[in-house]
C-alpha cells in the first residue's frame, strides 16, 4: 500500500481484472469493501459489498455501470 497523509483503508494497487482475484483482495482486507471504476471520481460503479456473496453479486454490476458511464469496465 502506498504511504499517504491521509486516513485510507486497505486496498487494491491496481486493477482488478475478474471475480476470482476480487475475491482474493476482500479475503485479504477483509469486508466490507467497496468495488470502485477506476475511470471516473466516485459515485458510478462504486457498489459496497459486506459478504462474499454481495460482491459475487456486485462485481458484475459495477462492471456494466463503469462501461456505460465510463466506456471502461475495469474496477
Amino acid at each position: 500500500m502506498k504511504r499517504s497523509p491521509f486516513c485510507h483503508h486497505p486496498g487494491s494497487d491496481e486493477i482488478v481484472q475478474d471475480l476470482a482475484q476480487a475475491k482474493k483482495v476482500a479475503k485479504k482486507i477483509g469486508f466490507p469493501v467497496i468495488i470502485k471504476a477506476a475511470a471516473g471520481g466516485g459515485g458510478k460503479g462504486m457498489r459496497i459489498a459486506r459478504s462474499l456473496v454481495q460482491l459475487e453479486e456486485q462485481f458484475g454490476l459495477a462492471q456494466t455501470e463503469a462501461q456505460a458511464a465510463f466506456n471502461d469496465p475495469s474496477l
